[in-house]
C-alpha cells in the first residue's frame, strides 16, 4: 500500500473526529474537554516534531505537548497543516528517501535513529491510538463519535468498491 493513501486516510480521520468534537464540544465536562484537546494536541506536536526531523527544519517544540491548551480552531489549523504536509510528502516520496536514516534527539534527551519509513509508520499508529482515546471521551459522555475506520474511508473515497460487491 502506498503511504499517500494511508496519510490521506489519517487526514480524513482527523477531520471526522474534529468535526464530531466541534459539534459536541460544549456538551463535554471541562475535564474531558481539556483531555480531548490535549491528547490531540500531543499527537499534533509529535507529528510536527517528526516532520521537522524529516525535512531538516528546526523543531518547533521542546516537549511532546504544549504548556497552553489550544482552542479547537487552533488545533484544527495545525492538524490540517501537518496533514497537508504529510499527504504531499508521501505522494512523491521515493524508496531511497524512505530508507534514509535520521538521527535525532528525543524530547527526553536520548538519541534515536529511525528511517523515514519507520517515522511515517510511527505517525500513523500514534495518531490512530490517540484519535481512539479522544473518540472514547465522546463515547463516555454518550455523545456521537465518528466511524473512522480505514474501510469506511476507502468505501467513501472509492465508492465503486461497494458497488462491485453489491452487484455480484
Amino acid at each position: 500500500m502506498q503511504f499517500s493513501k494511508a496519510f490521506q486516510y489519517k487526514k480524513w480521520a482527523n477531520d471526522e473526529l474534529l468535526m464530531f468534537g466541534e459539534r459536541q464540544f460544549s456538551q463535554l465536562p471541562e475535564k474531558d474537554a481539556t483531555f480531548f484537546l490535549r491528547i490531540l494536541n500531543h499527537t499534533t506536536v509529535v507529528d510536527s516534531l517528526f516532520i521537522s526531523r524529516i525535512s531538516g527544519e528546526p523543531e518547533k517544540y521542546q516537549s511532546d505537548n504544549t504548556v497552553e491548551t489550544p482552542t479547537l480552531a487552533e488545533l484544527r489549523q495545525v492538524i490540517e497543516e501537518n496533514d497537508a504536509w504529510l499527504v504531499q510528502f508521501t505522494e512523491s516520496v521515493t524508496q531511497e528517501e524512505l530508507n534514509r536514516l535520521i538521527t535525532f534527539r528525543f524530547i527526553d534527551g536520548g538519541f534515536g535513529q529511525l528511517t523515514v519509513e519507520e517515522i511515517l509508520l510511527h505517525l500513523l499508529t500514534h495518531g490512530s491510538n490517540h484519535r481512539g482515546m479522544a473518540s472514547r471521551v465522546l463515547a463516555e459522555n454518550d455523545l456521537e463519535r465518528p466511524g473512522d475506520t480505514f474501510t469506511r474511508y476507502l468505501h467513501q473515497s472509492e465508492p465503486t468498491r461497494r458497488q462491485l460487491i453489491n452487484e455480484q
